[in-house]
């Protein structure tokens, strides 16, 4: 398949790709165009269909312009033809990756960024940075292959890095996008983390710190209310009463229908006659 056509980017929501895993790991330092990170819960959204259509930045289409130029650099600097490939894991049906190059023979593979200094300084230290491990541990996976190279490439300079399969960080992957899985499958939204989350200011905090006070005073004055009525209600013996201008009233009310008893729904799927979703909002307090 032809990556970056539309058919491959609809096949893309249908599987974990390779730069799906820093994402479900938590470690994907990249933006949407709206400026929130890409987390688990967003990419859940992705895979669904929920998110609206992000315009690419100028970072995603210098990314996509310097492609070819950088995989030609790799070829020279290594003496190694490349070409893209789509692959799918031997085992796990979900799982997927599209590779910037699978050799000839297919014993090797690269993964090839164009990186910023900071990242290109890490390359140098023979080493891959946190946020693009996990998308070449996807990849050696999908590939049962031993190693890979990961090519970065800053300002016409071209670094290899030889990576080897991690087993013990293949195993906290494998575990955490089967959970991601699950949550697509199953139309549940994964849990948020730190990244989700936005830093607002001072009076943002006392507002929130007064909401708090306000909806705990109300959960206990419920309470309250609740102990007294059950009171009112012993004491009345169950029967209407009244002392004052004061009166405990009794009434009757119908119950819910249980659908699950109405025959006729047996086995049927009535979520096409759900109402749309909506948003919620509740606050939350650190422990």
């Amino acid at each position: 398949m032809e990556q970056n056509t539309q058919e491959w980017l609809k096949m893309r929501k249908n599987y974990i790709g390779g730069s799906d895993a820093p994402i479900i790991m938590g470690k994907c330092k990249w933006k949407l165009p709206d400026g929130r990170y890409k987390t688990p819960v967003i990419l859940w959204q992705d895979k669904l269909g929920l998110l609206e259509e992000q315009k690419e930045n100028s970072a995603c289409k210098y990314g996509k312009a310097m492609e070819e130029p950088a995989r030609l650099a790799y070829e020279v600097l290594t003496g190694i033809f490349m070409a893209p490939e789509v692959v799918y894991h031997p085992d796990v049906k979900y799982m997927m990756a599209s590779l910037d190059g699978l050799s000839m023979e297919k014993d090797i593979s690269v993964e090839i960024k164009n990186c910023n200094a900071e990242d290109h300084a890490v390359a140098r230290e023979k080493r891959v940075p946190e946020h693009y491990y996990a998308q070449v541990q996807h990849q050696l996976a999908c590939l049962n292959h031993d190693i890979m190279h990961y090519f970065s490439f800053h300002k016409g300079e071209g670094i290899v890095v030889e990576v080897k399969k991690d087993l013990d960080y293949l195993e906290q992957l494998y575990d955490k996008e089967q959970k991601f899985w699950s949550c697509v499958q199953n139309l549940e939204e994964p849990e948020l983390i730190d990244l989700d989350f936005r830093e607002m200011n001072k009076e943002w905090e006392e507002k929130a710190q007064r909401l708090w006070e306000i909806e705990e005073a109300m959960k206990r004055d419920t309470r309250l209310a609740k102990e007294l009525k059950d009171e009112l209600k012993i004491l009345s013996e169950g029967l209407n009463s009244r002392a004052g201008s004061y009166r405990l009233v009794s009434s009757n009310r119908k119950g819910t229908i249980d659908y699950g008893l109405v025959p006729e729904l047996a086995g049927k799927d009535l979520e096409c006659y759900r109402k749309a979703a909506t948003k919620a909002w509740s606050l939350q307090r650190d422990r």
